[in-house]
């Protein structure tokens, strides 16, 4: 695939154009892997190029699609990852699993909480994640909040958990 390398680089820098012209020539291009074992969209959502990535998604691009790579990321987690919380909301919107597991049983609240981002935390349970679901270890997003002392995603999900109860 030829045109791998550049639909790369235009999904990265949200180059619309540059995607509907390679996707022309090439519509293979849609679901093809980079050398990252990521989708177009995967990196799209990625570096938060959401108008790319609604071109993308209006073209067929499947909001499931794991990478070829050891993490089996979803471009929902691509997102979460990276702190691109509109094109989270843009994913979610259109219907991906806000609780979908990547290798690890690792959940987009997982990462979020990982991460200590409380306005991800709050996006992805208002939009019904599991705030009890486990990775394959049996750790909840808590648990992975106070294991990297993330003090206010700690707060924030036991505030969840108490109004759960």
């Amino acid at each position: 695939m030829e045109y791998i390398d550049q639909i790369t680089n235009a999904a990265v820098n949200g180059e619309s154009e540059e995607i509907k012209a390679l996707l022309n020539k090439e519509p293979s291009l849609l679901s093809a892997f980079n050398s990252d074992g990521w989708t177009p969209l995967h990196l799209a959502c990625y570096f938060g190029q959401v108008d790319s990535a609604k071109l993308l998604l209006s073209l067929g691009a499947d909001i499931h699609i794991k990478a070829k790579n050891s993490n089996e990321n979803m471009p929902l987690h691509a997102a979460v990852a990276n702190k691109q919380i509109q094109a989270v909301d843009l994913l979610l919107t259109k219907g991906a699993d806000v609780n979908a597991k990547q290798s690890g049983g690792w959940t987009s609240l997982h990462e979020a909480s990982w991460l200590g981002d409380e306005n991800m935390i709050k996006l992805l349970i208002e939009k019904g994640a599991d705030i009890e679901i486990k990775k394959d270890d049996g750790k909840t997003p808590l648990e992975v909040a106070v294991e990297k002392k993330q003090d206010s995603a700690v707060h924030l999900l036991t505030q969840y958990l108490n109004n759960k109860a």
